[in-house]
């Protein structure tokens, strides 16, 4: 399984049209599409683990009352539930928007190539860099970037975002063999709760 996990994340970086139909047609695509998140999930966990033992704290306020010195910790244990949370929840909604525009694709298809779509942008742009410079900040004294807010703005949303659109996009209308424009659509409406979600919990 493993190497048919990272086997697709290749693939839906190169074509993500053509992978999502490829993983669509594979009997085992929804398991590449759920372990996929798990082990994203668990990535992440041990990154969030790492900022909690370095002293890291979060830079952007908190809607729950957990203090700063143990908001890490504390998502270090809800980072795999809510990571699959939001997964079921854009791949849910995405699926039925799909089929009320005559889309043609299953649950199962939409939810497999939807977890690559989403989270390789956040791998490549967010996980990597975070895990790479948490020891970094730590050494020079910092719990916060040292470069200008907009550069972060950047990393963490414009790119990131902008390749999920596309991803997205590509792989829902080969999928459910629909429009590209109202894919578009569908990704962005879908995306809605997946986004409140995350911004509740993760820092």
């Amino acid at each position: 399984m493993i190497s048919r996990i990272f086997s697709y994340i290749g693939k839906f970086i190169k074509t993500p049209g053509k992978a999502a139909e490829e993983i669509a047609e594979d009997n085992l695509g929804l398991w590449a599409g759920f372990w996929w998140v798990i082990l994203f999930g668990f990535s992440y966990s041990v990154t969030v683990f790492i900022g909690y033992m370095l002293g890291h704290t979060p830079t952007t306020p908190l809607l729950l009352s957990i203090s700063l010195e143990k908001w890490y910790l504390f998502q270090t244990f809800i980072t795999i539930p809510i990571g699959l949370a939001g997964a079921l929840s854009y791949s849910g909604l995405a699926y039925m928007l799909c089929k009320a525009v005559g889309g043609k694709g299953t649950f199962d298809a939409t939810f497999a190539s939807q977890a690559y779509t989403l989270h390789v942008p956040c791998v490549i742009f967010m996980w990597i860099p975070e895990t790479l410079l948490l020891p970094v900040f730590y050494v020079m004294g910092s719990h916060s970037p040292l470069w200008p807010q907009w550069i972060e703005i950047i990393r963490i949303f414009l790119i990131p975002f902008s390749w999920i659109f596309f991803m997205s996009t590509a792989a829902l209308s080969k999928i459910h063999r629909i429009s590209w424009w109202k894919s578009f659509a569908i990704v962005l409406v879908s995306l809605i709760p997946t986004a409140m979600i995350m911004a509740a919990f993760i820092r």
